[in-house]
């Protein structure tokens, strides 16, 4: 865990850095997910119980990394970005391993079972939406990395380019999780009616996790153009 005096030493060289602490604990997170869905759908609940437990510790040092970022940044403190930027950004961050915790726990208090013929769209779209979190992660480490310069050209061209890698993302997300509604539609008939919903649920809650990183990308580009 990292300590208030290391906070402190990150704040002074760049605000981004405790969001950037706080960003590589999502990400260990969301790779977690990607193994626990996995291990799901291979129905190796030992292995998914390990795996959740893991998700769950991540989660709780992502909630106090961001109350120690709180905390660190009082309201009398000068910094180039409004400290108001600073808090609703890792708000909007810590959002995800609420949301990858969420996922997990429905899984794993119903011990759902992930049917073969979506098992393999299912996997491709779940992916994809996690890997949005890596990006998302990427745009902060780039912001913090040239925030020095004031926010230029260069912050402004670099952080472009990983937007549209997001935007991009985003597209390839939705139509991955058309086709898994599809194939479920498919087959929903020959599966119990409460199965079929929570199933709807989990994919609807694996499309909110690369939207609430979609959108951490782009308040850093909000963030970056002030």
């Amino acid at each position: 865990m990292t300590s208030r005096g290391t906070f402190s030493e990150l704040i002074s060289r760049s605000p981004f850095g405790p969001i950037q602490v706080h960003m590589d604990k999502t990400k260990q997170c969301a790779d977690e997910l990607l193994k626990y869905l996995v291990a799901v759908i291979d129905e190796d609940w030992d292995k998914a119980t390990s795996i959740k437990k893991e998700i769950i510790d991540l989660e709780n040092e992502a909630d106090v990394l961001k109350a120690e970022t709180r905390d660190l940044l009082p309201k009398g403190m000068f910094l180039f970005v409004p400290r108001g930027d600073l808090l609703d950004l890792i708000s909007l961050a810590d959002e995800i391993p609420n949301t990858i915790k969420d996922i997990s726990g429905l899984i794993y208090g119903r011990k759902m079972i992930i049917p073969s013929k979506i098992a393999t769209s299912f996997i491709e779209f779940s992916s994809e939406a996690i890997s949005v979190v890596s990006t998302a992660a990427e745009a902060i480490e780039q912001l913090g990395k040239v925030s020095k310069l004031a926010f230029g050209n260069k912050a402004s061209r670099e952080l472009d380019i990983i937007i549209k890698g997001l935007d991009s993302q985003e597209e390839e997300i939705d139509k991955l999780e058309v086709l898994v509604r599809q194939q479920l539609f498919k087959i929903e008939k020959d599966l119990p009616a409460i199965d079929v919903m929570f199933l709807y649920d989990i994919i609807n809650k694996i499309g909110q996790l690369a939207d609430r990183a979609e959108q951490v990308g782009h308040r850093l580009t909000l963030i970056a153009v002030r």
